[in-house]
């Protein structure tokens, strides 16, 4: 082998995508196949476009969507509705994962190894919550939250605080007169991904070998400790994959909020394509929108499995 031909196998073997390959990046490198699949996507999007034209006589308004993405005022650009309810949602999506990493990271961690009656409550929740339709849970935590949670005590509380902790909680949570709504889409999404991750922590903590809890077990360490300290990170690896769908899913989930009237981006989007008539343009930024949100946590969830510290 010639010392050139030597030299770019010797750059090969000691380049920083030698194992991951692609994967080590954030985003890949363009390929033959994604170019064959965004020429199809084009021409499918020219197909739809030219029948929308010349069967259904749609006029197209582009131009006048964008009021409704960032208005200007006398004061300068704001947000319009589609970007509020854009707000709302990562809202809802931000504090509904929360709940659901702790109540799975919780149960999936005492659910982890168990047999029999010991495991039946745990899975009694998870099989009763992933078998109700989230819709009919929606409803059932709404009317719970109004009825029985002393929502409305809040609101009241939070109008007697200083208007600097007024501005805190409607900019991290939700304003005054979301909260009972806010708080029901919350416990939904939350409760019901958290069913969800619950499986998907105890499976990735079962497939830790079992030789690791007798070793760690040998060193002295309580079962806290075994988890911390040895189980879980080795658990993180297989963990990270089906945790990043679930995330996913969770944005994609936070649109039934709209049906409680939380002024989300779905919800924003019916109000904008009641005000303007435009169905398609509407609904094809708020689908590009939830695709963007899909795509950023994915390539997000790609790069942390890459990273040294889960392979250790």
């Amino acid at each position: 082998m010639s010392s050139g031909g030597s030299r770019k196998a010797l750059r090969r073997e000691w380049s920083p995508y030698a194992e991951y390959g692609r994967q080590g990046r954030l985003f890949p490198t363009f390929g033959r196949v994604d170019a064959v699949l965004v020429v199809l996507l084009l021409l499918g999007a020219c197909f739809f476009l030219w029948r929308s034209e010349t069967i259904a006589a749609y006029r197209w308004s582009w131009p006048e969507l964008a009021d409704f993405l960032v208005r200007r005022t006398p004061g300068g650009y704001e947000p319009g509705l589609l970007i509020r309810g854009l707000i709302v949602t990562l809202r809802l999506g931000v504090w509904s994962m929360a709940l659901a990493l702790l109540i799975g990271g919780v149960l999936g961690a005492l659910s982890a190894g168990q047999r029999g009656v010991a495991a039946l409550p745990i899975q009694l929740f998870v099989n009763s919550v992933r078998n109700i339709p989230p819709l009919v849970l929606l409803f059932l935590l709404y009317f719970f939250a109004g009825n029985l949670l002393p929502v409305s005590d809040m609101e009241q509380a939070l109008r007697s605080m200083p208007p600097f902790v007024r501005d805190a909680v409607a900019w991290g949570f939700a304003p005054e007169g979301q909260l009972d709504r806010m708080v029901a889409a919350v416990l939904t999404l939350g409760v019901y991904e958290g069913a969800y991750v619950t499986e998907i922590v105890r499976g990735g903590i079962e497939g830790v070998p079992h030789g690791q809890w007798e070793a760690s077990a040998a060193l002295g360490f309580s079962r806290p400790q075994q988890l911390r300290l040895v189980i879980f990170p080795q658990a993180v690896r297989a963990i990270l994959p089906p945790l990043v769908g679930q995330v996913i899913t969770t944005f994609k989930d936070s649109a039934l909020a709209s049906l409680i009237s939380l002024p989300d981006l779905t919800f924003q989007a019916l109000e904008v394509m009641a005000i303007s008539r435009m169905t398609f343009e509407v609904w094809i930024s708020a689908g590009a929108i939830y695709l963007l949100l899909g795509v950023l946590c994915a390539r997000y969830g790609r790069w942390l499995e890459t990273r040294e510290t889960w392979k250790a």
